[in-house]
């Protein structure tokens, strides 16, 4: 099996990072190549292959740094590497960054694929909208210079396990450079001006985040610049003491002159906008991706489905039209309860590849109707099954676990707040907990007691982030005994669907499961598949939901039948539109070399679970935090 340096330190992986060099050079010269990218352009073949041989030899040793100081508009202090050592960089970031940036959590928004400054805007205006008036504006001394380097070597060296690669980060991190009178020198800190320097920073800087969210306060980092947002003056304060306290053990401190309390109506300046009281307004349709066709959600008791004149008809048990849409509009059907399907429809849907899913009017999954055009090819089936038992899939399910667990702590550290900082702390501790015992388990039976274990602190931490009233204790399904519960298994439900048609796509058996023993009539791949997106999908849209008072206690009503709680009609419909809204969520940089909406995350997912099990790729990986 190749390691992470036979990846990165290849002759077409560096050519990659040397476009990447270039593109940086460009932008940062508006377009003017520098002298030093223009003799390496001259003999481009020969200094990669000369780099790819020192790299596979152990000869490779980086030159010294150069300091550049800066002056406009504020006085800075550069230490920029060789043209030659700034590839090796860039190809030891595009290595390690999809290892690392699962790690950051949801409070960090610099130096990431996919999200940056209009992110964190937008991550600050929404917490104004949920009430917070007041906020601590604060940044690092000094940062680059002051990130511990024995700290980043050891907090990397945990998520790396490759000592050929940490042998030239070491290399990296040691270069000095010489000073105006030529003797050799020290960079004190991370070097600013290398390209790995940011990702290390961020590294080290999420256990500043991690301390701060434990204490229950709503931080957005970006880089070195943070906002707290909380309730009151005195809050703010102690958020300044929190904050102060965690960089003090990280050994650095905040900047004095930056650090100040305001509330949102006296107005704040962060990453060059300027907040008030309504101004950045949010965004709630932000980077969606209208998709050519779209989903049709029929849970309306006694209607049908039938197709008319190439219109899709979905009428009431009166006759009474509820929709009529173009046929070439619709590209899924989402039945819920006793709804009928006609035979036209039926058969247009399988004609046009549209997938067809049916679940309870409880929302308990039921099955689905595939068009033809998606069916599994045999060889893949083989494999598969072959696949089973094996020590991959043993890996697989363990890496399908840390990848749900891993969001579940991301969610509850982005949501908690201050009168929650005491379940959350203790659900994250409990949930860490758990994750370090995944590499010991020797079964798939193992790793699913692994992740039962962490369900059980992180649910009743998750009740507790709800509104007053809409809390829950516990997670239950079958009835479900509370409204929130009823809403997390009604949209579990059309995200396992979802996850069907996607497995399906991919070449794969839905029931022929890795991590999920197989059940007669589940989809227990599916339920694989849709593990690490129940926290990043559905548990966010209905803590969403209820926070913002769009899912409200009458939404839910009591089944006549049984016991539990029921969504009503409106309930469903407030669920499905704001899962619909995150689902075609543009996303970039939550895999890499990738981008599309979260629906298109799940299919390229499923297609990356196909991989793994037909040993096409020898590391499957969840999705970073977006």
């Amino acid at each position: 099996m190749p390691t992470l340096a036979d990846l990165a330190f290849t002759e077409p992986a560096l050519r990659r990072a040397w476009g990447e060099v270039c593109a940086a050079a460009a932008e940062s010269a508006e377009g003017m190549p520098s002298p030093g990218i223009r003799r390496f352009e001259e003999n481009l073949d020969e200094e990669l292959a000369r780099l790819v041989a020192d790299l596979a030899w152990g000869a490779y040793d980086p030159r010294p740094l150069t300091e550049v100081t800066l002056d406009e508009p504020d006085r800075r202090v550069l230490h920029v590497p060789a043209v030659r050592d700034r590839v090796v960089e860039r190809a030891i970031l595009d290595a390690v960054t999809p290892l690392v940036d699962p790690l950051l959590g949801a409070a960090s928004y610099a130096y990431r694929p996919g999200i940056g400054v209009a992110d964190a805007v937008q991550a600050v205006a929404r917490l104004r909208e949920e009430g917070l008036g007041w906020v601590l504006r604060t940044d690092i001394d000094d940062c680059f210079p002051s990130v511990p380097v024995a700290l980043t070597r050891r907090m990397l060296g945990a998520v790396v396990d490759d000592a050929d690669l940490l042998r030239v980060v070491d290399l990296l991190l040691a270069r000095g450079f010489r000073d105006d009178k030529g003797h050799h020198r020290r960079v004190r800190g991370l070097a600013q001006g290398c390209a790995m320097s940011p990702l290390l920073a961020n590294l080290v800087l999420s256990l500043l985040d991690a301390r701060v969210q434990d204490e229950g306060f709503s931080l957005v980092r970006y880089a070195d610049d943070m906002v707290v947002a909380v309730s009151s003056r005195d809050e703010a304060w102690e958020a300044a003491r929190c904050v102060a306290a965690a960089a003090k053990e990280l050994g650095m401190q905040l900047g004095a002159e930056d650090t100040q309390v305001m509330a949102f109506a006296e107005g704040f300046t962060f990453l060059g906008e300027d907040f008030g009281p309504r101004y950045p307004p949010v965004l709630t349709d932000a980077r969606v991706e209208e998709p050519s066709r779209k989903t049709v959600y029929a849970a309306a008791q006694g209607s049908r489905i039938r197709v008319a004149a190439g219109r899709l008809v979905v009428e009431d048990s009166a006759d009474a039209v509820l929709l009529d849409v173009p046929q070439g509009h619709v590209g899924r059907l989402v039945c819920f309860g006793s709804v009928g399907l006609s035979a036209g429809a039926r058969s247009w849907a399988m004609a046009g590849d549209v997938d067809v899913v049916f679940a309870s009017r409880r929302g308990s999954y039921q099955g689905s109707l595939l068009p033809a055009g998606a069916m599994r090819r045999a060889e893949r089936l083989r494999a598969q099954v072959a696949s089973r038992g094996t020590p991959g899939a043993l890996t697989l399910s363990r890496a399908i676990v840390e990848a749900k667990v891993r969001k579940q702590i991301v969610l509850l550290q982005h949501f908690g707040r201050r009168e929650h900082a005491e379940p959350v702390r203790d659900a994250v501790a409990a949930m860490e907990r758990c994750l370090l015992l995944l590499p010991d388990c020797g079964t798939a039976s193992e790793a699913m007691g692994v992740e039962g274990a962490a369900a059980a602190a992180y649910f009743p931490a998750l009740g507790a982030l709800l509104p007053e009233g809409l809390a829950f204790t516990h997670r239950t399904r079958q009835p479900p005994l509370d409204l929130a519960n009823s809403a997390l298994s009604f949209l579990y439900t059309v995200l396992l669907g979802e996850c069907v048609t996607a497995l399906v796509s991919a070449g794969l058996e839905p029931v022929l499961g890795v991590l999920h023993a197989d059940d007669e009539g589940r989809p227990s791949l599916a339920l694989d598949l849709v593990e690490e997106f129940r926290p990043l999908v559905v548990d966010q849209v209905v803590v969403e939901a209820e926070r913002q008072r769009r899912l409200l206690p009458e939404h839910g009503r009591s089944d006549p039948d049984r016991a539990g709680v029921l969504l009503t009609q409106a309930g469903k419909e407030a669920l499905l539109t704001a899962y619909e809204l995150r689902m075609l969520r543009h996303t970039r940089g939550a895999l890499p070399d990738f981008a599309g909406s979260l629906r298109r995350h799940v299919y390229r997912q499923a297609q990356r679970l196909q991989a793994a099990i037909c040993g096409s790729i020898d590391t499957w990986t969840g999705l970073s935090w977006r």
